[in-house]
């Protein structure tokens, strides 16, 4: 297995640094910091760059998603990533977003009831593929199927049949066998998105613009403060 648990939290640390690109206001006297502007730039080109590295063999993404397990509705957040195989072979996407057969797929699921009762986490992981992906160019969706497994409260459930759709390339929705599970997760897909640099970099913009404004009200502050002393 190339992808592990250590990768998916890395790969989402990164999108969690974001919020750490700018420093954060630091009280100052009647001179100003002029150098943490630009350090918050270098950092978040650094960080794009570390990214668009990243997901030039890898597609990850958020999962959002309500499932009913026969008895109650169930909040299903978490992250997952798709490891591809080589960029040398046919496994890379193309620009249609079809994808070819990959090297891994990982997942953390947190779910919850809708009441914010029962909170608990699982894990996917150990993915196998089963046979080439599928393309329909009609609705630009690609299919993999293969087995993974699941962490459980009774321990993990190995070889679960798995199946997963990325439709145009910004929907996920990943098929886990009912049967294997006792319906833990109901008979519906599990759904999230993929995350696109795009994505990316206007979350960045937005929030570099607004702790820019931030640190401008600080410093006003900081320097009417210290006038008044």
């Amino acid at each position: 297995m190339k992808t592990t648990l250590t990768a998916v939290v890395a790969a989402f640390a990164i999108i969690g640094g974001i919020f750490g690109v700018i420093p954060p206001v630091q009280a100052q006297t009647n001179t100003t910091d002029s150098t943490a502007p630009s350090m918050s730039m270098e950092m978040g080109g650094d960080m794009m760059s570390m990214m668009r590295e990243m997901m030039a063999n890898h597609k990850w993404g958020m999962i959002s998603s309500i499932n009913n397990d026969g008895e109650v509705d169930w909040i299903i957040s978490g992250h997952w990533m798709i490891d591809m195989a080589s960029q040398n072979d046919t496994a890379t996407s193309n620009a249609t977003g079809m994808v070819g057969n990959i090297a891994g797929f990982n997942a953390i699921l947190h779910m919850v009831r809708l009441d914010g009762t029962a909170m608990h986490n699982h894990e996917i992981s150990d993915f196998t593929q089963v046979g080439d992906s599928t393309f329909n160019s009609e609705t630009n969706t690609t299919t993999i199927t293969g087995t993974s497994t699941i962490t459980m409260r009774e321990g993990p459930v190995p070889n679960v049949q798995t199946t997963i759709e990325l439709a145009q390339d910004t929907v996920i929705a990943i098929s886990l066998d009912p049967a294997a599970l006792d319906n833990h997760f109901g008979d519906a897909p599990i759904y999230g998105i993929v995350i696109s640099p795009e994505m990316i970099e206007e979350m960045m913009t937005r929030y570099g613009d607004n702790m820019g404004m931030m640190q401008g009200q600080t410093d006003g502050m900081m320097m009417n403060s210290s006038d008044g002393m």
